[in-house]
């Protein structure tokens, strides 16, 4: 049966992959930035298919890069707030990871799709596509298929550790009425009779003897027992 801890150490090792995947998404878009910025066009390549071709990267790839990088970044930071949700056992924190999740999704449905679209209306430009892009858009499909498996993972681990955190919850709350409930049984006072101090004995009977006098007893008393009984004669003589 799973502990609660064990799901904190499964949703932490997802956190630590989810990291990875945000490192190398922003490792991958810096370095597509570079390529495309200073290596572009090769120093034989023709002039016109060089404009073509910054053209083309300008109207498809440039905004993808940039956000790619801004991706990566973000996804990091959500997923150190996950694993300090999950440490602090906050589940309504944990699901703000979803966010993340989703908007990277969108982010690479909407280019793959925006690529494949819009790819023909620049193939009397460049007919041939270049190999740097195809390339581009296999790794961001790679990207994308990572992140909704990690998505999955995250949902599975999510619902149970939420419901581990509740019911651990449940319990506490349980125990603390019960104990509450204990102390004030314990608080209440005995009924009469059953005081194993003698002289509170002796004192509660004389409070109750139904001739308002205090009984008789065998013992010596002193003058702060002899006071006490004068105190209760005139208190209860009417």
């Amino acid at each position: 049966m799973c502990t609660i801890h064990g799901v904190v150490i499964s949703g932490i090792l997802l956190a630590v992959l989810d990291i990875i995947h945000g490192l190398i998404t922003s490792a991958f878009y810096c370095y597509q930035l570079v390529m495309d910025t200073f290596y572009l066009c090769p120093l034989d390549m023709d002039v016109t298919l060089c404009h073509n071709k910054i053209y083309v990267y300008e109207q498809l790839f440039e905004t993808r890069v940039y956000i790619g990088i801004g991706e990566g970044i973000a996804g990091v930071l959500f997923n150190i707030i996950y694993i300090m949700a999950l440490v602090k056992h906050k589940p309504s924190i944990t699901w703000v990871w979803l966010l993340k999740g989703f908007a990277v999704i969108g982010i690479n449905v909407y280019y793959l799709a925006s690529w494949l679209i819009r790819r023909g209306r620049y193939d009397h430009i460049n007919s041939d596509q270049p190999e740097d892009e195809i390339i581009f858009i296999y790794v961001a499909k790679g990207l994308l298929l990572v992140q909704i498996s990690i998505l999955v993972m995250f949902c599975m681990i999510g619902a149970v550790f939420t419901y581990k955190v509740c019911e651990e919850r449940t319990a506490s709350r349980r125990n603390l009425r019960h104990r509450r409930k204990w102390d004030s049984s314990e608080a209440t006072a005995p009924p009469l009779g059953q005081y194993d101090d003698e002289e509170t004995q002796y004192l509660n009977d004389a409070l109750t003897n139904s001739e308002k006098t205090l009984p008789a007893r065998s013992s010596k008393q002193s003058l702060t027992e002899i006071s006490r009984a004068d105190t209760f004669k005139h208190s209860t003589g009417v």
